[in-house]
């Protein structure tokens, strides 16, 4: 093996532009069955191209997205040995929580985890549905988009969930404080039936295109 002789900064490989920062997001749900497994993103003009039948739940939270990944291993040690000799991992548990603020049928529905599209408002004006005891568990495809840059800059990272339940709902306060009423939820994944996988992560637009190769990533011919 030969090594070359290097300073810091060279062996470091530090790039400022590489750090990301999504500076404005939102989340994207279509019904399970409903909605068409989402494949690519990319469209011309650093336009996206997303199916119909996704729809945005709008504003978010400036807690923005959180994603979690949990794994449980299964740990060998050898006897006589101080460490684990091999770890396998026996599952993995992938999340994604965001609270969104506007108030409208899609935030609702994943609230009461209910499919209220046939719910009308009356023509007096009163919009109403039950709060079910025990609701059917309701799957969705989820698209998390968030967007940095600008102009030939524009970089967008997205991650979908090809297959999702509702796993958690935040505590909802009513309240003449700062904060809007909030739909805080947390969106487990499984995986998909068509795909065989949890989900997919992109990084597409002009920006994207034009940092590849300071990302360490090959551009197709």
């Amino acid at each position: 093996m030969t090594t070359t002789p290097a300073s810091f900064e060279t062996v470091a490989a530090r790039m400022a532009g590489n750090i990301r920062k999504p500076l404005r997001g939102t989340v994207l749900l279509g019904k399970y069955g409903v909605a068409p497994l989402i494949t690519t993103l990319v469209a011309t003009s650093g336009q996206i191209a997303v199916p119909s039948t996704y729809e945005s739940l709008g504003w978010i939270s400036t807690d923005g997205l959180a994603f979690a990944g949990k794994s449980d291993f299964s740990e060998v040690r050898g006897w006589g040995s101080a460490s684990f000799l091999r770890r396998d991992i026996k599952a993995q548990d992938h999340t994604m929580k965001f609270t969104a603020i506007e108030t409208k049928r899609l935030t609702l529905e994943l609230r009461m985890g209910r499919d209220l599209v046939a719910t009308q408002m009356s023509a007096a004006g009163e919009w109403k549905a039950d709060i079910l005891d025990r609701p059917d568990v309701m799957d969705w495809r989820a698209l998390a988009i968030g967007v940095d840059g600008s102009g030939a800059g524009l970089y967008y990272m997205a991650r979908a969930f090809h297959k999702c339940t509702v796993t958690d709902m935040d505590d909802q306060a009513w309240t003449d404080g700062d904060d809007p009423l909030g739909y805080g939820v947390t969106l487990g994944a499984v995986p998909d039936d068509v795909s065989g996988t949890i989900g997919t992560e992109f990084i597409f637009g002009p920006g994207a295109l034009a940092a590849a190769a300071a990302m360490g990533i090959t551009v197709a011919a």
